[in-house]
């Protein structure tokens, strides 16, 4: 996200926050005013990033501006780097998406209402992916006919979850949920409440899953994309990596090659991609400053993908490379993914 834009929407809040200091109170006794007021906040906060929204509780005793993504992964980097680079505005608290609140809280939407202590849910297992945090939630309204009424449990079901768990772990913790109105005779469900202590069961028993720095476990996948030869070098130790905060930079290392052959491939000597290869591993990974993802070949190009500590420990594998090259033309982006989002479709294989 463009350091300019976010210095200028806490310009702004700076200039503004006096008008949100009692939202509470004025939600209240002038609903249309606080209406006016985030529609206004929204506005500037769009200048960011089209992808956040707010949120906000505001009284005497505290404030607290919320930036969330409304559930949607792809936008968490900007919300948490927003909020990195907040000032100090008065007594204001600043925070990236929306937080755990627990159990004390009822959900209504059209005809539909959701109690929490009326949820119920069921773990779901499947042999070919045994790591995976699957589940099931049940409510009485829930319907599989398409309408409002299946809607409205669906968003209130997901609504929630954020309660509960929080935006950020509702959203990244599960790799399936799917609905239904009551148990089978058959299925044993739990209690909504007991759904954290559950991921964090889950979650637990997972391979290195409370190691920094699990041993690398390297495949070699080979497919096609449009009859050309896809090449992919995957480091599945990360699939479920907890500590991707502590690693949030994304290096994209893209090199174009200059002899290729009909297959897309390198053609001829591959030492001085091998050599870039050796310096970025050596620099990033083997000095703990970071991690090796993947390098994928295909059609005259090979891309490497490592996350790094700081923008710093990247500059200084970036200054050990070579300043000219023969075999190829090297390119690079640096981007904040503090979830390791962008990657996605390679810890997914």
């Amino acid at each position: 996200m463009d350091k300019a834009q976010m210095d200028k929407f806490w310009e702004w809040f700076e200039a503004n926050h006096h008008n949100y200091n009692n939202f509470n109170e004025k939600y209240t006794s002038n609903p249309q005013e606080t209406y006016e007021l985030l529609e206004l906040l929204t506005k500037a906060l769009k200048v960011c990033s089209e992808g956040l929204f707010v949120e906000i509780s505001a009284d005497d005793e505290k404030k607290e501006l919320i930036i969330t993504t409304q559930g949607n992964r792809e936008f968490f980097a900007d919300a948490f780097e927003l909020v990195n680079n907040a000032p100090t505005i008065g007594s204001w608290k600043f925070i990236a998406t929306k937080p755990a609140i627990g159990l004390e809280f009822n959900f209504k939407m059209g005809e539909v209402s959701i109690n929490p202590n009326k949820i119920e849910f069921m773990p779901l297992e499947a042999d070919e992916y045994p790591n995976d945090v699957a589940i099931r939630l049940f409510h009485k309204d829930y319907t599989n006919e398409e309408g409002a009424t299946r809607n409205s449990v669906i968003v209130g079901l997901y609504t929630a979850l954020n309660m509960l768990l929080g935006e950020t772990a509702s959203t990244l913790d599960f790799q399936y949920i799917d609905f239904d109105d009551m148990p089978h005779p058959k299925e044993q469900s739990f209690p909504f409440s007991e759904l954290a202590d559950y991921v964090a069961y889950k979650k637990g028993k997972r391979p290195n899953s409370k190691e920094e720095f699990p041993k690398e476990n390297i495949s070699l996948m080979e497919g096609k994309i449009e009859e050309l030869p896809n090449l992919l070098v995957l480091n599945q130790a990360l699939k479920f990596y907890e500590f991707t905060q502590k690693y949030p930079y994304l290096l994209q290392l893209t090199l174009t090659l200059n002899a290729v052959g009909d297959n897309g491939l390198p053609n001829g000597n591959t030492d001085e991609l091998y050599l870039i290869e050796d310096i970025i591993y050596q620099e990033i990974y083997k000095s703990q400053k970071g991690h090796f993802l993947a390098t994928e070949t295909y059609n005259g190009k090979r891309d490497l993908f490592y996350y790094a500590d700081s923008k710093e420990s990247i500059a200084n594998a970036l200054n050990r490379l070579p300043k000219e090259y023969e075999s190829c033309d090297v390119q690079y982006s640096v981007d904040y993914d503090p979830f390791w989002v962008r990657i996605d479709r390679y810890r997914e294989l």
